[in-house]
Order: C-alpha cells, then structure tokens, then sequence
C-alpha cells in the first residue's frame, strides 16, 4: 500500500491511503460476454396446429425434421448453437443492462436442410430441388387433409438473436441472480427459405416458394433470468436461460406459433474495481475522515510511525453522513498515519 502525500493540520500528520485489497464492487462500465457454442443453444418447437389455407380451409400443418416423423423438438434435432458476442452494462454483483442492438448474437449453421439458394430458379413455380444447404433451423411441412403429405421444406437462416431490458433501467442482481420477465430476447432478423410443394389431387400449391423471406422482428418478454458466477479474479460467467412459451411466425402471411428455450452462456473479464479513497479535513480543531458508504467491509486503522510496527482498528466506529462513513478523530501533536483496509 502506497501512501498519499502527507497532509498538516499544525503538527498532527495524517496520510491518508487507499485500499488496494479485495474490492468487491466496480463503477458501471461495458463489458462484453464471450458467448460458449460448445455450452449454448436455442431449441424451437412448433407444434401440430390447424392453418387456413385460402379455397381448402383448414389445414392442420406438422411441421417434422427433415428425415424423421417426430416432432419438431430435440428428438427432431432442431437444436442450434448460439454464438457471438453480448454487450451489456454491468456493475460487478449489483446490476447488469443488456445493450439491446448492439450485440452479436446468432444461430450456429451447421444443419443441411432443404432448399438450396443456390438452386433457386425464379421462373419455377413449384421449386423442387432437393439439393441442401447450411441451415440453423428447419425442417419439412407435412399437412393433412384427409391424406396426410408433404407439403413444404423450411430452412432458417442468418439468425441474429437480440436482448433487451425489459423495463427502463439497470436490472438489479441479488445472491448473483436476476429475474424472469426482466429481459426480452428473440429473433432481431432471419431468413427463412421455403420450399412449397403442389399437393395432390391438382389442389394447387398453398405454401408459395420464399427465397430469403425476411422475418419480421420478434423480441419478447422472456420467462426465465439469469444469474452470474464469480470465477477466479476478476472472471465471470453469465448463465442466461431462455423460456419464450408463445412465438408466432409469419411466413409470408401463413402464421405459425410455437415455443422456444434454451441456453446462453458466457464468459467476460469485468474491469479492476476501483478503491475507495480516504479523505481528511480538519473541522472545529478535530479531524474528520471520510469514505464513500458504497464501500462497506471496510476497517479504518491507524498507527503512529512509518514503517508501522503494527495497524491498530482507529475509533469510534464509523457514522454515515449523506453518502459517507465519517469518523471524527481530536487533533493531536503527534503523528498519525491512517489506512483502510478489507479484511
């Protein structure tokens, strides 16, 4: 610990010094989450639901994985991993604001699916190539109308996630956790390729081909929290769960709702924490120590010479005064050095 330049107060002496110890609490400042793809991922569920379709009625869509009669769950492999980058404001174990717009967040492609843009051929009413091509989500359209068939492949690509507060204002952390309702996450933009097939019977084609059909944007209030682990030093991680019960999306005025929830975890190094300092003033012949009430756990000691053969706990125990711990000290003729330190 390195002391301040001396201050006299007639022949009192006092130094003042400040913590360099564990210092738990930092000034607000941006830190950017590392995010894990090995440890994150988004899972989208649609299930069965009826769907108007014009001059047939009401169609019930299945939407399946591309070579599976399962549902479109973990069991039809529509799990993506997440990966990118999160921005937030962050003050360490007290608060943390997700910078909504400015992060990098998205969909891992590493899924083949069905249809292929590079096949893509404008003039062809009824895209029928079976060509694939990187995907983060998708699968194919099954429908039933007495017979059941296929009726359309569904790809999501260039999915870009983005995370909001919820409400005005930094997001309180308590025991390292904070709240469900308190973020909204969702889709900020995709593309979603469709492939719509004729069906049978010559009753035409209901799902039209789409080529890059841009999402429209859906950021809603997520269901779960999130929480955030002191690791060694100054790393953390950032476990954000993610719980979105009902998802509507519009394929091209076709509207389907499902769910969707997963997992985002990351990694950052928050900024070295900045010591409280002392500060002294004589007032009324006696000498008044001052630190911010921000910093508690603190010990101010004293000792008499330099170096300290030992540091002594200096009385009387502190008072808070507006924003400050205050300890008030009569003058004396002898020296006196002071320091605070965090047991």
């Amino acid at each position: 610990m390195t002391p301040c330049s001396p201050c006299r107060f007639g022949f009192l002496t006092v130094v003042l010094a400040t913590a360099l110890l564990s210092w738990p609490r930092v000034e607000a400042g941006v830190v950017t989450w590392d995010v894990d793809p090995a440890e994150s991922s988004i899972r989208l569920t649609i299930a069965d639901q009826a769907v108007p379709v014009p001059d047939l009625g009401n169609v019930t869509f299945r939407i399946r994985d591309a070579s599976s009669d399962s549902q479109w769950t973990d069991a039809g492999g529509r799990r993506a991993a997440l990966d990118g980058e999160i921005v937030t404001d962050y003050v360490d174990a007290t608060s943390i604001s997700f910078r909504g717009g400015a992060h990098n967040l998205y969909a891992v492609e590493v899924a083949r699916l069905r249809p292929n843009p590079a096949d893509w051929d404008a003039s062809t009413t009824n895209y029928t190539s079976t060509r694939t091509a990187l995907a983060a989500l998708g699968g194919r359209v099954r429908a039933t109308l007495l017979l059941t068939f296929d009726t359309a492949f569904l790809a999501f690509r260039n999915v870009q996630l983005d995370i909001t507060n919820a409400v005005p204002g930094a997001i309180g952390i308590a025991d390292g956790a904070f709240g469900p309702d308190t973020t909204c996450i969702g889709i900020a933009r995709a593309w979603a390729d469709l492939d719509g097939l004729a069906l049978p019977l010559g009753l035409g084609q209901p799902l039209p081909d789409l080529l890059h059909a841009e999402l429209a944007p859906t950021i809603v209030t997520n269901a779960a929290g999130g929480m955030i682990t002191a690791l060694d030093g100054l790393n953390r991680k950032l476990t954000y769960a993610i719980n979105l019960p009902d998802l509507a999306i519009d394929l091209d005025g076709t509207v389907v709702r499902g769910s969707a929830a997963g997992l985002v975890v990351a990694y950052a190094t928050v900024p070295a924490p900045t010591p409280p300092t002392l500060s002294v003033r004589r007032q009324d012949g006696e000498i008044v120590l001052a630190w911010s009430s921000q910093a508690t756990g603190f010990a101010l000691e004293y000792a008499t010479e330099l170096p300290p053969m030992q540091w002594r706990q200096a009385a009387p125990p502190p008072t808070v005064s507006h924003d400050q711990f205050v300890v008030t000290n009569a003058a004396s003729s002898a020296a006196v050095f002071y320091r605070l330190r965090k047991p």
